[in-house]
């Protein structure tokens, strides 16, 4: 067994660590997010997001600093995901 039990109170920690952690990544980023990351503009009325979304939005690795970030963030959202999970 893995021992992990989900409950709607660890899924909303975990979207709320998940959204804490894209929030404070987006920060540290600041204007260095358009040098690494290339943003696409929606083309269908059901994709296209609001203020916040395209705040936090990084959108597609385009340089080797921008692939490590997005490696090193997919990697953090695992490890809380996965500690909220198992101890929680």
């Amino acid at each position: 067994m893995t021992g992990f039990t989900i409950t709607p109170l660890k899924i909303a920690l975990c979207f709320a660590a998940a959204l804490l952690t894209t929030c404070v990544v987006r920060f540290i980023l600041g204007d260095r997010r358009d040098l690494w990351f290339k943003r696409s503009q929606p083309k269908f009325i059901l994709t296209v997001r609001g203020k916040i979304g395209d705040y936090l939005a990084l959108g597609y690795p385009k340089t080797i600093q921008g692939l490590i970030i997005l490696c090193a963030l997919l990697l953090v959202l695992c490890a809380e995901i996965w500690l909220i999970l198992k101890f929680v």
